[in-house]
C-alpha cells in the first residue's frame, strides 16, 4: 500500500501525518490517521499565534502570513484548496459547494459593494464555524469594521445598546442602535450559534435584521437549526418568527450543510486526548484539589469578585487565572449566560467541582451547565472538572428532549381553569409531559396526547347529554353548565388565546407552550455540549489554549 507523509503545523504544534492514499482517506479518517509529534518549530499552513487574551468571538485557528496573503487576495475557496493540498484538511464536495458561495460573497465584499449574507444550517460538527471563519479570515482585511460574535454575544451587545438608546427621545431605538452598529461595529458581521432562545429576541429580531441590512451590512451567520425551526414551539413564535424568515430570505441565501461526519470527532480521534486528563469520573474528590495545586503552584484558597453580566458582581475562589468553583455554585444558582462569559474572559482555566450526573428535573441546572461549557469553548478556557459519573453520562438523560415538542406532549396537557399560578403550574405541567415523552418515547405520547375533547371516546361520552348538567367546584350558586358545553368553551378559549400575545403571555397555556420550548432548546443545546466536552479533553484544543490564552500545559 503507498503512503504519503507531510508535514504541517496544526494549533501550533509541528506533526507528522502518516495516511493512506487520498482515494480511501476520506472514508476512514480516525482509523487510517495519526499524528506524532516532531520536535520542531512550527511551519506550515497553521502558525503560532503570539500568546494573547482573546475575545469570545475569537476564529478557532489562524493562518499563516504566507497563506493568509494568498487568501485575502483570492478569497476562501484558494484558502481551502491549498489546506486540503496540504493534507492539513479533508476535502468534501459539500463543503466546496459552500465556498463557492462564499468566494462570491467575498469579492463582492471586497469590491466595497454589499451584497446578500449567508445562512448556514448543519448538524453538530460538520464544519459550519470552520468554513465561516475561513472566510472572516479573508475578508477583514477589506472591510474597514467587521466582527465575529457568538450570536448570544453580540444579542447581549444589542440589549445593552437598546437601554442606552432609550434616553434618545423621537427616534426608533433600533434605529439607533443599527446606526451605531453599521458605524462602530462592522459592516461585515459574522455569527456563530445563530438560535432564538427567548420571546424577547423573537420580538426583536425582525426589525433589527431589517434595519441592519437596509444599512448596508453583510452577515455570515452558522447555525445547528434551519431558519424555519428557529425557536421551535417557542411562546408566540407565530406572531413573531414570520417576519424575521421574511428579512432574512431577502437579504440572506439558506444554505444547508448535509455532511454526515461529525469532523469534531474525527479531529480528536487524530488528536487524542490528553495523557494528563483534565475530566474525573466516579467522583474523585481529590482531582480538583491536585490540579489546583499544580496550576496555582499552591496559593492560598481566597475568593475574588468578578463582574458578571450587567454588571452585577460575582464570587469565586481564584489565584493566577485559575477559577475554582463547584457545580452546585455554579449551576444550581441563578446565574446568566452572560456571567459566564464574563467569568470566561477573566480566568483562562476554570476548575469544576463535582458534577452530576443531571434528570429531567434538572433542567434548569442543566441549561446552565450547557451553557457555561459552551462559553468556556468559545472563549478557548481550560475547563477541568470532575464528575459523579461518567463524561457521557451527565447529559444521556436530557438530550432526548430535543425530540419532544408540543405535537408530543399536547397544549397545555394538564393545565386547566383551576391553575392559579402559570408561572408553577404550566412549568411543571410542561416538565412531567416532557419527563413521560422520554420514558415512552414521542411517538406514543403524541398519540396519547390528542386532546380529550376531539377523542371519539369522549365524543360518543357526550352525544346527546348536553342536558347532563353538572356543578363546578360543588358550588351550587355558580352557573350550571353542561360537560360538552364546557368543553367546547375550553378548546375556543385555546384557539382565541393561541392568537392574543396578550392573553397567552398570561395564561397557564402559554407559559406550558414557553416551557415545552425551553426544555427542547436545552435537550439539543446538550448535544452540542456532550460534542465540545469531547474535543475540551483533547491534544489539540490544549494546545490551542496555550496559545490562545498565554499559558503553559502543566
Amino acid at each position: 500500500m503507498a503512503f504519503r507523509t507531510r508535514v504541517c503545523a496544526i494549533r501550533g504544534v509541528r506533526q507528522r501525518l502518516v495516511h493512506t492514499s487520498s482515494s480511501s482517506r476520506v472514508a476512514s479518517a480516525a482509523a487510517q490517521v495519526r499524528f506524532d509529534q516532531v520536535d520542531a518549530p512550527p511551519i506550515g499552513a497553521f502558525t503560532v499565534a503570539q500568546p494573547h487574551v482573546v475575545g469570545i468571538g475569537a476564529t478557532k485557528f489562524s493562518l499563516s502570513p504566507e497563506l493568509l496573503s494568498v487568501a485575502e487576495a483570492l478569497g476562501p475557496g484558494e484558502a481551502y484548496d491549498r489546506l486540503v493540498a496540504d493534507g492539513v484538511l479533508l476535502d468534501n464536495t459539500e463543503q466546496r459547494r459552500l465556498l463557492a458561495l462564499l468566494t462570491a460573497v467575498f469579492h463582492a465584499v471586497k469590491g466595497g459593494n454589499a451584497t446578500r449574507g449567508v445562512y448556514i444550517h448543519g448538524s453538530v460538527g460538520c464544519g459550519k464555524s470552520m468554513m465561516m471563519d475561513l472566510f472572516y479570515m479573508c475578508a477583514a482585511k477589506h472591510v474597514t469594521r467587521c466582527s465575529r460574535f457568538h450570536f448570544h454575544e453580540f444579542m447581549y451587545m444589542v440589549h445593552k445598546m437598546m437601554h442606552e438608546a432609550k434616553s434618545q427621545p423621537g427616534r426608533r431605538p433600533v434605529d439607533v442602535v443599527c446606526e451605531r452598529i453599521a458605524q462602530e461595529v462592522g459592516t461585515l458581521l459574522c455569527f456563530d450559534e445563530f438560535a432564538i432562545t427567548t420571546i424577547q429576541d423573537c420580538c426583536l429580531l425582525a426589525p433589527l435584521f431589517d434595519t441592519l441590512w437596509q444599512n448596508g451590512v453583510t452577515t455570515i451567520s452558522t447555525s445547528n437549526r434551519a431558519p424555519e425551526n428557529l425557536y421551535q414551539d417557542g411562546l408566540n413564535r407565530h406572531l413573531y418568527l414570520p417576519a424575521f424568515l421574511e428579512v432574512l430570505d431577502a437579504n440572506c441565501k439558506v444554505v444547508h450543510l448535509p455532511v454526515a461526519t461529525d469532523y469534531r470527532a474525527e479531529h480528536v480521534a487524530r488528536s487524542g486526548l490528553a495523557a494528563d486528563p483534565v475530566f474525573s469520573e466516579g467522583g474523585d474528590s481529590e482531582f480538583a484539589s491536585q490540579w489546583w495545586q499544580r496550576v496555582t503552584g499552591g496559593s492560598p484558597i481566597r475568593r475574588e469578585v468578578f463582574v458578571g453580566g450587567y454588571g452585577r458582581e460575582l464570587e469565586v475562589t481564584a489565584a493566577n487565572g485559575v477559577a475554582r468553583t463547584s457545580f452546585a455554585e455554579m449551576c444550581a444558582q441563578p446565574r446568566s449566560v452572560d456571567d459566564y462569559l464574563a467569568l470566561c474572559k477573566q480566568y483562562h482555566t476554570l476548575i469544576v467541582d463535582d458534577i452530576p450526573v443531571l434528570q429531567v428535573d434538572d433542567h434548569n441546572e442543566a441549561r446552565r451547565f450547557t451553557n457555561l461549557v459552551d462559553a468556556a469553548y468559545e472563549s478557548h478556557t481550560r475547563l477541568i472538572a470532575s464528575f459523579q459519573g461518567t463524561v457521557s453520562q451527565v447529559l444521556e438523560s436530557i438530550s432526548p428532549l430535543r425530540d419532544v415538542g408540543l405535537e408530543s406532549v399536547g397544549n397545555s396537557a394538564g393545565c386547566g381553569d383551576g391553575d392559579t399560578s402559570p408561572s408553577s403550574s404550566g412549568v411543571l405541567a410542561a416538565v412531567q409531559r416532557m419527563k413521560e415523552a422520554v420514558e415512552k418515547g414521542p411517538e406514543v405520547l403524541r398519540k396519547e396526547a390528542v386532546s380529550h375533547v376531539y377523542s371519539p371516546h369522549h365524543q360518543e361520552q357526550v352525544q346527546g347529554k348536553d342536558m347532563e348538567i353538572w356543578h363546578q367546584d360543588g358550588d351550587l350558586r355558580t352557573p350550571q353548565v353542561s360537560r360538552s358545553w364546557d368543553d367546547r368553551r375550553r378548546a375556543s378559549q385555546f384557539s382565541w388565546e393561541a392568537s392574543d400575545p396578550t392573553a397567552e403571555q398570561q395564561s397557564v397555556k402559554g407559559v406550558f407552550a414557553a416551557a415545552i420550548a425551553s426544555l427542547r432548546e436545552t435537550g439539543f443545546a446538550s448535544e452540542r455540549t456532550r460534542s465540545r466536552m469531547m474535543e475540551m479533553q483533547s491534544n489539540a484544543y490544549l494546545e490551542e489554549w496555550a496559545l490562545k490564552r498565554g499559558g503553559a500545559r502543566d
